[in-house]
């Protein structure tokens, strides 16, 4: 019993879901690094800078934590989408 009412909530949350999608909206956590910074990023790492370094150098533009500086982790996690791509 119990399996087959955990079913029916998976697929009702997936249909949710996937409707909340055809209407534009996504879900999770809003991104704290935009085109620029990442490319301001990518710019300052390219000329040598320390990445602590780059993370005192970023701002963190929108959001909740606007005026804030961004983690370590995030600038190392964006340097590192960068070279996946390549």
């Amino acid at each position: 019993m119990a399996e087959s009412e955990r079913e029916y909530i998976r697929e009702k949350s997936l249909e949710g879901q996937a409707s909340a999608r055809e209407r534009g909206r996504h879900g999770g956590r809003p991104k704290v690094v935009d085109d620029d910074m990442a490319a301001y990023a990518r710019s300052l790492r390219a000329n040598g800078v320390p990445v602590p370094e780059i993370a005192r150098k970023l701002v963190i533009t929108s959001g909740k934590n606007q005026g804030k500086r961004p983690s370590v982790a995030t600038v190392y996690r964006i340097l590192a989408e960068d070279e996946a791509e390549s």
